[in-house]
């Protein structure tokens, strides 16, 4: 549950991380490309500096109401921001495209800091189950998902943008129904993906309670030998 909700919140950004500056360019700046790439790196800072931010938010958060919540609602948060592109990606106000990076930033934020303290309470539980503790194996096993994830993203995302049409050559004269496709894509891909995530990690069925109750028993029994 896991790796299928990394491998979706993770690889969906990486689909369409460039379908951003496209829209940018095409839409918002009508076919300025430089003023595209300024406004994309604006938007790109702010999403850093407030990644740093919610990553000291996600650890308090998830020592007060648990992991899985705190993924509920950092994920919850990110989907916020992703509906808000539809809105605030407009050339009437370019300006607006600041507004969602602040949500953004939970969607992998959240994701990384919280997915290393979940994996880590599957280790416990089996060790609890096995006598083995094999960090390594899990850690492995969850990277590589992630890596795999990534390649096949970049080449869907591949896909997904040559299914739009965009030729840059044509500027802001696009064929019909490119933009849209574009603003669909980069707002409703990782919107839905993400929807799926809190799914999976719903199913993931250790809580904090039973993490607790396995590392008492495991040290208990450490204390015992």
């Amino acid at each position: 549950m896991l790796c299928i909700a990394t491998f979706l919140i993770f690889n969906s950004f990486i689909m369409i991380s460039q379908f951003q500056f496209w829209v940018f360019a095409f839409y918002i700046s009508g076919g300025n490309i430089g003023e595209g790439a300024g406004l994309a790196g604006l938007v790109g800072t702010l999403g850093i500096v407030a990644g740093f931010l919610v990553i000291v938010m996600v650890t308090w958060l998830g020592t007060k109401i648990g992991k899985k919540n705190a993924f509920f609602v950092s994920t919850g948060i990110s989907m916020f921001g992703y509906a808000l592109k539809w809105f605030c990606y407009t050339p009437d106000y370019p300006m607006l495209a600041l507004l969602p990076a602040p949500f953004l930033a939970f969607g992998l934020g959240g994701l990384f800091t919280l997915m290393g303290s979940m994996i880590a309470d599957v280790v416990d539980l089996d060790e609890l189950s096995t006598g083995e503790r094999r960090e390594g194996m899990f850690g492995s096993v969850f990277w590589w998902v992630v890596k795999v994830g990534q390649s096949l993203a970049i080449l869907l995302g591949g896909f997904l943008l040559y299914s739009t049409g965009l030729d840059p050559a044509l500027g802001a004269n696009q064929p019909e129904g490119t933009i849209f496709w574009l603003r669909f894509y980069d707002a409703f891909v990782p919107l839905v993906a993400s929807g799926i995530a809190i799914f999976a990690v719903y199913m993931y069925p250790i809580t904090e309670g039973s993490a607790l109750e396995v590392r008492t028993e495991l040290e208990r029994r450490r204390g015992a030998g």
